[in-house]
């Protein structure tokens, strides 16, 4: 019952998706790709990934919150690089692409986790 639920609102709403057994996989926006599961009966598990290219990880696959600490060790260690060979003789201010990198982090984070959460929002109201 929960299942025909699903798909009647990814239909509705014209998600792209596919199923696989108990499993629906949607495709979200900038490759960002949702399990809904249905193994445990009156019980849906929601996962997520990043798939092939995206803004955080590139063309690695992993999960968002794989992602969120992926990224901070990179903005560790790319932090100790930026302090560590300032050069600012030659006109080089690596600090800029810190800064920019922080900036990307922050947005492509925020966008794919609203997405996420929303759409989650939406799987659980609409099988209420």
């Amino acid at each position: 019952m929960e299942k025909e639920k699903v798909l009647n609102f990814l239909d509705k709403y014209d998600y792209s998706y596919s199923e696989k057994d108990n499993s629906i996989f949607v495709k979200l926006e900038l490759a960002q790709q949702v399990t809904i599961e249905f193994e445990v009966p009156n019980k849906i598990i929601i996962k997520d990934k990043l798939i092939g290219w995206n803004f955080l990880t590139g063309i690695i696959t992993m999960s968002l919150k794989n992602a969120f600490i992926y990224n901070f060790v990179g903005l560790i260690l790319l932090g100790f690089i930026c302090l560590y060979s300032e050069n600012t003789e030659n006109g080089i201010n690596l600090i800029v692409l810190f800064l920019v990198f922080i900036t990307w982090i922050i947005l492509f984070s925020g966008f794919y986790l609203i997405k996420l959460e929303g759409f989650k929002n939406q799987i659980m109201n609409w099988t209420k």
